[in-house]
């Protein structure tokens, strides 16, 4: 059963995520729910959405006919949210909507894809069922109906810890470069790149640039450790390269991140 996690870093739209069942957690990141009850009164927000190379499966239950998109991203994208949403979302890890669900990343990047629309794979008409049982259920059964769909699916299809996971979680970790994790796991450095773009959707590089990044996100929000602390714990030369690097990716400086998420 999906437990609720105590961060809320959007408060202002009512922003809750919940770790998934132990048996999804190497394709799962969480599941995260944005949406008021009995608010008549719509306040828009824009936030951003960051590349993390996972993927992101969200569906719509304000409407009276349910929406499901999926969207997955290698740039940085600004999201408007309104108060009147109410929207369910899980947030796959990187190389997880492959596996789950059979997606092949590079193919589907950069906009939200409409499901029975622009796309309408193998599974859709089971996953509208389960969204059906959805529709008017509180949050909690919800999220169990939607875990069930998932893990009925990682079960049809025999999941199990391959070489890719094996890749994804020593790049992340940021200590070693492409060809050192290609070696060790006995794959040329072309395997490597070749099935991390099939699967995660993003180049070595670009996953180790995205959690750097991301790791950059989490100390600037949560701490006051300086900027040239959090470049070295990062993996940036200096000061000046982290700068430039966050800069490009978030299109504001590090001090302009940290001023804004403590003003939320």
């Amino acid at each position: 059963m999906a437990i609720l996690l105590l961060n809320d870093p959007l408060p202002h739209l009512n922003f809750q995520t919940f770790a998934p069942d132990q048996r999804l957690a190497d394709w799962v990141q969480c599941y995260w729910k944005i949406g008021f009850k009995n608010t008549q009164t719509a306040q828009l927000f824009k936030e951003k959405r960051y590349p993390d190379a996972g993927a992101s499966l969200t569906i719509d239950l304000s409407l009276t006919t349910p929406v499901i998109t999926f969207a997955f991203n290698r740039h940085t994208q600004a999201k408007t949210f309104s108060t009147l949403d109410s929207l369910l979302s899980v947030r796959f890890a990187p190389c997880g909507a492959y596996h789950l669900l059979g997606i092949s990343l590079h193919e589907l990047a950069e906009k939200d894809y409409l499901l029975g629309h622009d796309f309408t794979p193998s599974w859709y008409s089971s996953l509208l069922a389960c969204v059906e049982r959805m529709q008017n259920s509180p949050l909690t059964s919800q999220l169990f109906f939607l875990e069930q769909w998932l893990l009925t699916q990682a079960m049809s299809k025999q999941l199990v810890a391959n070489n890719t996971l094996k890749v994804i979680k020593q790049l992340v970790q940021l200590n070693d470069c492409a060809t050192v994790v290609s070696k060790q796991l006995g794959l040329t450095r072309r395997t490597l790149e070749r099935r991390l773009k099939k699967e995660a959707g993003v180049s070595p590089a670009q996953l180790q640039q995205f959690y750097r990044l991301k790791s950059a996100r989490t100390l600037l929000a949560d701490s006051q450790i300086s900027m040239t602390d959090i470049a070295l714990q990062c993996g940036y030369y200096d000061h000046a390269h982290f700068c430039h690097a966050f800069h490009s990716f978030t299109f504001e400086t590090p001090l302009q991140y940290r001023k804004r998420k403590a003003s939320k």
